[in-house]
C-alpha cells in the first residue's frame, strides 16, 4: 500500500511537469509556475479525499497551495521592493502570507483531531500565526530580526506545548518515564 502511495506521488508529479512543459507555449511562465503549485496542491488534496487516514497529506497541500497564492499575489499586485541590508535575507512583502498559509494548513490538520490523530498541529498553527503576524507588523525591518523572532516564536510554543499537553496516569506511561 506504501509503495502504491509513493507510484502514485511520483507520477503525479511528472504528469504535472509534462503538463506545465506543453503548457508552455499557451502560458507565462507565473502562470505556469502557479499553475503546477496549485495542480500539486489539487493532487494532494486528491489523497486526502481518497482515503481519510491519508491525512498526512494535508501538509503538502497546504504547502503547494500556499506557495502558488504567494506566486499569484507577487504576479497580480505590484510590491515594493525594499533595500537590503548586507549579510542579511531579504524579506518579501507577502512573506506573511506564506507563513499565514502554512498555519492555516496546520489548522485545518487541528480541526480533525476527533477522527485523526492530529491534535498536535494546533502548536505549530499558533507558532506559524504568530510567525506571520509579527512578519505583517514589522514589514521591511523583519529582516533586522528575524532571527530572534523565530526563535522567540518557536520558544514559545514549545513553553505552550508543554504546559496545555495532557499528562498520563503513571498506569500508562513508558516503564522509564515512571517516577
Amino acid at each position: 500500500m506504501k509503495n502504491k502511495i509513493i507510484f502514485l506521488i511520483w507520477g503525479m508529479l511528472f504528469l504535472l511537469a509534462g503538463g506545465a512543459f506543453l503548457a508552455g507555449d499557451y502560458f507565462s511562465e507565473e502562470v505556469q509556475g502557479a499553475g503546477f503549485l496549485f495542480m500539486c496542491a489539487l493532487g494532494f488534496t486528491g489523497f486526502v479525499l481518497w482515503k481519510q487516514k491519508n491525512w498526512w497529506a494535508i501538509i503538502p497541500a497546504g504547502v503547494f497551495a500556499s506557495l502558488g497564492l504567494v506566486v499569484v499575489l507577487v504576479d497580480l499586485v505590484p510590491r515594493e521592493d525594499y533595500p537590503s541590508l548586507p549579510n542579511t535575507l531579504s524579506w518579501g512583502v507577502y512573506t506573511w502570507v506564506l507563513f499565514l498559509g502554512f498555519s492555516a494548513t496546520f489548522a485545518v490538520l487541528w480541526l480533525l483531531r476527533k477522527s485523526q490523530p492530529t491534535g498536535w498541529a494546533v502548536y505549530p498553527a499558533i507558532g506559524l500565526l504568530a510567525l506571520s503576524v509579527s512578519i505583517f507588523i514589522l514589514g521591511s525591518h523583519f529582516q533586522e530580526v528575524w532571527l530572534v523572532t523565530m526563535l522567540s516564536v518557536t520558544v514559545g510554543t514549545l513553553i505552550l506545548a508543554l504546559f496545555t499537553r495532557k499528562r498520563l496516569p503513571a498506569s500508562q506511561q513508558a516503564p522509564h518515564l515512571k517516577s
